[in-house]
């Protein structure tokens, strides 16, 4: 018999995403209110509150791959952080805080909100060069990808890969009116 090819099988243990998102939000005095299409938020809120995002990270990956680094009473502590872009309207990716396992994220946690702010400029340039009104009225759109960092490669790029725990959510789309009189 004669082996004329060979399959590499991958590994069962694949690269899962280190944490994954579940829907954008806005801040109300009740709690979190989902973030859609339908329901637009006006440019007051635009100016004065961030847009939420809810994690959902990883079961198996969330005590022992976001370890905090210092607290040597930590066990399976591997001194990784959860890394964060947000690309809004096609713009170059805003790098959001790297977030630590026992200091950011307290351990043992599922699901883990945070937030950011609609950049506050009047004109930007997108990726392509075009003009972007981030802050007008109108439907945008809002992407977001998560990562693992190890400790040792703080401040290099940044890596969304599969193979580091890389996910991008699918492109979210929020609408802007300009009437401060916005339906619930």
């Amino acid at each position: 018999m004669r082996i004329t090819r060979r399959t590499i099988m991958e590994s069962e243990i694949a690269r899962k995403p280190v944490a994954t998102v579940t829907g954008l939000y806005r801040g109300k005095f009740g709690g979190l209110e989902p973030l859609t299409v339908d329901k637009p938020l006006s440019l007051d809120e635009v100016r004065r509150n961030p847009i939420f995002y809810e994690l959902d990270l990883h079961p198996e990956l969330r005590d022992e791959n976001l370890t905090g680094h210092g607290d040597e009473n930590l066990i399976g502590q591997s001194g990784e952080n959860l890394i964060i872009d947000v690309c809004y309207d096609n713009l170059s990716p805003m790098r959001l805080q790297d977030l630590r396992r026992g200091t950011d994220i307290p351990r043992g946690v599922r699901f883990w909100p945070d937030w950011f702010d609609i950049p506050p400029y009047e004109e930007m340039h997108d990726i392509d060069g075009r003009r972007v009104y981030p802050r007008a009225p109108g439907i945008h759109t809002i992407q977001i990808r998560t990562g693992r960092r190890k400790f040792a490669r703080m401040g290099r790029v940044r890596d969304f890969s599969p193979e580091n725990g890389g996910y991008e959510s699918p492109v979210f789309e929020i609408r802007i009116v300009e009437s401060n009189d916005v339906r619930e």
